[in-house]
């Protein structure tokens, strides 16, 4: 039997059985069943941007997660955590160092803040760790794909579809 080990994840949405249910319902196929839950690790930052506008700075706070498998950067909007055991073969692990992570969540936050204020001048930004959290997800096995539902939401990833 795998070992336990307490983890702080990011609280979900939906359950096991809630997944199911998206995914027969997306898909029509009653059969569907529950093939594996997944932990998977981020790298969370809390991020402080200092920006100029007209009438002076304008200061935004940013959450910013950091896989910390294979490295993507995204901007989140607040979550609230829990701390959980986990079956530690359900969880998989951290192949990114935090100083790395650092730097791709400074990148991260640079970029969409650029994006959404169309900014053209500098700013400055102010990066600090606040962790790793996790986040569960279930692989749904329909007729037609392996299907990744997503705890926080009940987003759907096809994991590979097969030839029709």
């Amino acid at each position: 039997m795998a070992k336990k080990q307490q983890l702080v994840l990011i609280r979900g949405a939906i359950n096991s059985t809630d997944a199911l249910c998206i995914v027969s319902s997306l898909t029509g196929d009653m059969k569907a069943k529950l093939e594996s839950e997944v932990i998977y690790p981020y790298y969370c930052f809390d991020a402080e941007c200092s920006v100029p506008t007209l009438a002076g700075r304008k200061d935004l706070s940013i959450i910013c997660l950091v896989d910390a498998v294979n490295g993507l950067g995204a901007t989140a909007d607040n979550f609230s955590l829990k701390n959980e055991m986990v079956s530690g073969n359900k969880v998989l692990s951290t192949e990114l160092d935090k100083d790395a992570a650092s730097d791709i969540a400074r990148r991260t936050v640079t970029h969409r803040v650029g994006k959404k204020l169309r900014m053209i001048a500098s700013f400055d930004v102010a990066i600090a760790p606040r962790g790793i959290v996790h986040k569960r997800f279930w692989i749904v096995q329909s007729a037609e794909a392996s299907i990744l539902v997503d705890s926080t939401n009940g987003s759907l990833h096809p994991l590979k579809l097969r030839a029709a």
